[in-house]
Formats: C-alpha cells, structure tokens, sequence
C-alpha cells in the first residue's frame, strides 16, 4: 500500500524543468526535407511566445558560464541554429526580437554567400522533389553512383514530401537519395563538389529560391547587429570531423573560427560539430584551437556535469505548441 501511495504521489508531483539548449536549423516549409530541419514560421512562432512565458532564455555564451558557476536556472533554454540559412535573418529574426530571446547561429562559412543551396537541400530538390525520370551516373571517389529512377506520380511526391530519412525507405527514389547522401557526406570536400557539379548538370536542377539560400555577408551583419543573435562556427564546408585527419580537422576548425570572426567584427566563443560528428579527438582540437565551449547533436537535458565541449542540445522538428510543451518538460 505505501509503495501505490508513493508512486501516486510521485505523479501528482509538478515535473521539474531542466535546462535545455534547442537546435533548429531552418524556419521555412520546403517542398522535400528529409532530414525533418524545417520548423514552419508559425510553428516557430508559438515557440518563442511559449519559450518567453515558461522558461528563462538565455544567450548560450551566458547560459555555459552560468552552468560552470553552477548557477544555471532549471528552467533555462537556449535557442541555437545550425549552418546558417537565410531564413533565420528573414524568418526567425523577427520572432526573436519580438520576444526578446536570444538565439546563437552556427555558420558554415564556406556556404556564406553562395548562390546555390546546401549540398543535403539541392540533392533532396534534385532526387525527392524531381517529377521527371532520371538516368545517370555520378562519379566519387573512383566509384559510380547510379541515379535511375522513372517520372513521379503525384502520389509518389506527396510520399516524399512527408517522408523522412530516419524512416526506412519506401522507394527505390528514397533509396537512391540516402545511398548518394551517405556517400556525399562521408566524401572529402573536394571530391564532393566534383560529384555536385555533376549531379547538377546531370539532373538540370532549376535555380532554387532565394529563401532556400544560406545567408551572405551582409546578411550576417544584419542577423547579429544589435547582438540579440550571435555566431559560432561550423566549419569551412560541413565534414564529418571524425573521418579527417589532424591536419585537416584543425584546418577546418581555425579556418571557420577565422572567417566567423571577420564576419562579426569580433570574438567567437563556440562550435557545433556538423552532422553531430565528434570524439575525444575532436573535442581536444576544438579546445586547443580558442574555442570555449562547442554543441553536439545528442538530445537530452543539460546537467551540471556534462562536458561543455559536448554539450547537448534537443533537435526540435515541426512542432505545434502542445507538442512543443511536451518536449520541454
């Protein structure tokens, strides 16, 4: 009897909050996004209101030192964007300032200012979104990947649009689509490129919206100009840091930080790993190249003794505001 009464009263206990950093990457409702980075304006809208009212925003530079003080509220959030999307000056910037929350994007500063999408967007555009049939082949590294897939039905691009890659696979399209992106994100940049600019001309990918575009310079200054939103880096070109060697890991790094700094004029102080890919390595190189704190990708709650070069952060989807209030508590 005492244990029922236990567990009763366990339950009607309030749920304690626990700090929380957020990883969105865009806010935008594009046609294909099958790794789920798109938050759409108004689903992200009822998030910074809700954030306002029931937690504590804070910038994640003050959120880290107060977590090293041991002084961080339970109920503390920060809001962090990972790559560096145009939308998050044109959609995201609003809302935050309305409601006065804080927010860190991560750049990849060898996107800034390029008229072209990121690679993970113009190939989903190209494979998942395309009506037409496709027959081609694409060289990487010394291997052909075979792109062969017949015209889309209207069914088959509704599947696509809500489809997502963590799910299994449905479609030789959808196959096609996690095998190329598999092998672009593991291949070297330069290897990388050569096989995008293929895939380009073979597919005849139409130009993409400017609002699919990652921000140029100008656009950055704007995003950080009354220092609400602040910047940390990603690296030059979005690798997967475990699969490279010291050298190029740490070329990656400094450069990043480099070019970060010369965008803002000034100090930056994190990092967030790209594809949430990180070690024992890579936190040292992190550390010894001036970086003071970096993210990861794992989702949970922070706790006082989580390693501020991994820090986690919970990767937030297209949530509607119950759903939302769900994941923060």
């Amino acid at each position: 009897m005492r244990s029922v009464l236990r567990r009763i009263k366990n339950r009607l206990r309030p749920v304690r909050s626990r700090p929380v950093i957020l990883m969105y990457h865009r806010v935008a409702t594009p046609t294909v996004d099958p790794w789920g980075l798109s938050v759409r304006p108004e689903h992200f809208r009822q998030h910074v209101v809700m954030l306002r009212e029931r937690r504590t925003p804070l910038a994640l530079s003050d959120f880290v030192a107060r977590l090293r003080a041991g002084t961080l509220p339970d109920n503390a959030v920060a809001v962090t964007f990972d790559d560096g999307y145009v939308d998050n000056l044109r959609e995201a910037r609003p809302h935050l300032v309305a409601a006065n929350v804080p927010a860190t994007v991560f750049l990849t500063v060898g996107a800034v200012g390029q008229a072209r999408e990121f690679w993970w967007d113009e190939v989903a555009r190209g494979i998942l979104g395309r009506r037409e049939a496709l027959y081609c082949e694409v060289a990487l590294n010394g291997s052909a990947c075979r792109l062969q897939f017949g015209a889309a039905s209207d069914d088959e691009l509704r599947e696509n649009s809500w489809w997502r890659a963590w799910q299994e696979p449905r479609t030789s399209r959808q196959r096609m689509y996690l095998e190329f992106w598999r092998r672009l994100r593991d291949a070297g940049a330069a290897a990388r490129d050569d096989a995008m600019e293929r895939f380009r001309k073979a597919s005849d990918l139409v130009a993409p919206a400017p609002s699919d575009l990652p921000m140029t310079a100008s656009d950055v200054a704007q995003l950080t100009r009354d220092g609400l939103i602040q910047i940390g880096g990603h690296t030059v070109t979005h690798p997967v840091l475990t699969l490279l060697g010291p050298e190029e890991r740490r070329r990656e790094i400094v450069e990043g930080k480099r070019r970060c700094e010369d965008l803002v004029n000034g100090p930056v102080a994190g990092f967030a790993y790209p594809h949430g890919a990180e070690d024992e390595a890579c936190r040292n190189a992190v550390r010894e190249n001036g970086f003071a704190w970096a993210c990861s990708t794992v989702s949970e709650p922070v706790h006082q003794s989580c390693d501020v070069y991994a820090l986690p952060r919970v990767f937030v989807q297209d949530w509607d505001a119950p759903t939302f209030k769900a994941a923060l508590t």
